[in-house]
């Protein structure tokens, strides 16, 4: 992350930097238990899936916001100009398009999730607030693409795989 990102994001930062430890804390205990005394965390497979999720949708924001995403560049080197941009737009809208469905989708499924009570089978944690989180993380990330979009199209030289 660099020196100019705002507050949020930095806050942001520090919020996936804690649950990759606590993942990792999770992980280690759950491992070294079963191996060392046969005797794994209590529900640790269902604490490392809820974690997985969570943190898979809270580094999106920070990844769209500067465009860290995983891409090739296979074809970079045949764009120039403002055939680049537009190739650039046509990229980051469509993936914003297709972030925010499944933002969408995200958000309907964990309202249903809520109004049927669902939780995980051991340790009763309510998956809404999960896909809420998970919903919102998207959302957050569809936005920062879409301005990725606009963004490519104004700029007056991007360099190839960036906007």
């Amino acid at each position: 992350m660099t020196s100019r990102s705002s507050l949020p994001m930095r806050a942001l930062g520090f919020l996936v930097a804690m649950q990759l430890f606590c993942l990792m804390l999770t992980i280690a205990i759950d491992v070294g238990g079963r191996y060392l005394f046969a005797s794994p965390l209590p529900a640790g497979y269902e604490m490392i899936q809820v974690q997985m999720g969570a943190l898979a949708f809270t580094t999106l924001p920070l990844l769209c916001r500067t465009n860290e995403h995983l891409s090739l560049g296979l074809l970079d080197h045949l764009f120039r100009g403002a055939v680049q941009r537009v190739r650039l737009f046509l990229i980051h809208g469509v993936s914003a398009a297709g972030t925010g469905f499944l933002a969408w989708r995200i958000w309907v499924h964990a309202g249903k999730l809520g109004a049927m009570d669902e939780t995980t089978p051991v340790l009763n944690f309510p998956y809404a607030p999960l896909g809420y989180l998970m919903a919102t993380a998207a959302m957050i990330g569809a936005l920062m693409l879409a301005a990725l979009a606009v963004r490519s199209l104004f700029a007056n030289r991007a360099e190839p795989g960036r906007s």
